[in-house]
């Protein structure tokens, strides 16, 4: 599912890649947001917890993805083990 958002006037693209089961039980449906930069596009995962079809909590990452394109960006997402995902979902967790 690709979505397209408008942020401070520059479009970002919104992908869902995966759902993780959380340490603690909660699904979680990892996206990747992309936006175009001057020298192509920057990325971050975004997590959200879901229960049913309400999401109760969102975590955003750094933006650490690069690619030329948006579909580079969600290539580089994919070349993520689902134990790294893990690692930055709680990484991002309140302390």
């Amino acid at each position: 599912m690709r979505e397209t958002l408008e942020s401070a006037g520059e479009a970002s693209s919104l992908t869902t890649i995966c759902r993780l089961t959380g340490d603690e039980g909660g699904h979680w449906r990892v996206m990747v947001e992309s936006w175009p930069e001057s020298n192509g596009y920057l990325g971050r995962l975004v997590f959200a917890r879901e229960l049913g079809a309400l999401v109760v909590e969102q975590r955003v990452g750094p933006a650490v993805l690069t690619g030329d394109r948006h579909e580079d960006v969600v290539a580089a997402a994919h070349e993520l083990s689902e134990r790294r995902m893990r690692d930055i979902l709680h990484s991002l967790a309140a302390g």
